[in-house]
């Protein structure tokens, strides 16, 4: 198709598009931007603060893909399950105190698996503890330019005080696709092979699946991440590439897995229709109105019985969507392996802490205690003196 038959169709095309557009998709936030020029080709409400859920670890692995770059992290450092991490809620892994994997693997159960167990892990990895993490990552982001952000924990379980805007995630996911493009396949790939320990104590190999549903079902789709928690609603930010062009589509509060992909998708279609020098760039975008001061809670609407009975919750891999933006999944890419390290104890510690290469060739003198000096201490001929242990048998 010509540009100019295109040009003539387009007003058509529109009128078609929101004849299958999802009621959501009128009625939320949403922005799309080409990642390579920034140019934003469709926005509404872009500027209203609102709860970013699990979108939150696209920032938590900006941060570390930062922190690995400036050197105060390192790709292969362990990453340690403590009891703070073990004990949040799903989505996790449910590995045991203790559980260690390298930062490179705990990315990726982040980034596919969205385990929110391993987002602390990382956090107290990286940074010591989670609010030093969550510190840094708002640093970042007002690096970025993301002005409406502001993150309080790695993995965006609810907290009022944890948002974002459509246009700030926008702005994260062009950092991620220009800055550290050596990852992208942690974005792209939808399933994960881990480990997990079943009931009986024995180690299995399990496959995890992304619950980006473009993955596999849209020509082109390439990243990002899903969200969801009551307040916020269904969040998604879905990208693709097309004849060498990357774009990105920002959807929040939208009311099932299934509208969020959908609404996506035609979003992505859209986008792709419009010519190159299309739209303005983000760093001028403007809010179109009166911008509200606190996020819209969806916790009445996307948590109620009779909401939650009528959604279509799929599982993972599994979905089956009929919608004019999808198609009918077709595996094209091989998961990703983690591995762990093992169990970190401080007895483990201690087993790998090195003997000395010196052995005595001679017995040793006897121990005799030292005149005048605290019974805690003695005296070892010809050398240090060295303290006794503080236990004392009681028989």
């Amino acid at each position: 198709m010509t540009e100019t038959i295109r040009s003539v169709l387009r007003p058509f095309l529109l009128l078609i598009s929101l004849a299958f557009a999802t009621p959501s998709a009128l009625a939320a936030p949403h922005i799309v931007v080409d990642l390579d020029s920034g140019q934003v080709l469709s926005d509404q409400q872009a500027f209203d603060p609102w709860h970013p859920a699990s979108l939150t670890k696209l920032m938590t692995a900006y941060t570390v893909f930062r922190a690995i770059a400036d050197g105060s992290a390192r790709a292969d450092q362990p990453v340690r399950i403590s009891r703070n991490a073990a004990k949040q809620p799903p989505s996790r892994m449910g590995y045991r105190v203790g559980t260690t994997m390298s930062l490179e693997n705990a990315l990726k159960l982040l980034l596919i698996k969205s385990a929110n167990d391993v987002s602390v892990a990382i956090a107290e990895s990286v940074s010591g503890s989670v609010q030093r993490f969550a510190q840094r990552m708002t640093s970042d982001a007002r690096s970025l330019g993301m002005s409406g952000s502001q993150f309080v924990n790695p993995h965006g379980l609810h907290d009022r005080r944890q948002v974002t805007t459509a246009r700030d995630m926008a702005l994260l996911v062009q950092a991620l696709h220009k800055d550290y493009p050596q990852y992208r396949d942690m974005f792209e790939t939808p399933s994960v092979l881990a480990p997990r320990r079943t009931k009986n104590g024995k180690t299995i190999q399990r496959l995890y699946y992304s619950y980006n549903l473009l993955l596999e079902r849209y020509r082109g789709a390439d990243g990002f991440k899903t969200g969801f928690v009551c307040a916020s609603g269904y969040n998604f930010i879905g990208s693709a590439t097309r004849s060498g062009r990357r774009v990105a589509a920002v959807v929040l509060g939208r009311d099932s897995q299934t509208s969020r992909a959908v609404d996506a998708a035609k979003l992505l279609t859209e986008a792709f229709q419009q010519p190159l020098a299309a739209g303005q760039p983000i760093n001028q975008l403007k809010p179109a109105g009166d911008v509200p001061t606190a996020p819209r809670n969806m916790r009445s609407v996307m948590c109620s019985q009779e909401a939650r009975a009528a959604r279509y919750e799929p599982g993972a891999g599994q979905a089956v969507i009929d919608s004019p933006w999808l198609l009918k999944r077709e595996i094209t890419r091989s998961p990703l392996q983690v591995s762990l390290l093992g169990q970190s104890t401080a007895l483990a510690a201690l087993a790998r802490i090195p003997l000395p290469n010196f052995r005595p060739t001679v017995a040793l003198q006897p121990i005799e205690p030292v005149v005048n000096e605290p019974v805690s201490e003695v005296a070892q001929t010809n050398g240090p003196r060295i303290p006794l242990p503080s236990f004392r048998p009681s028989s």
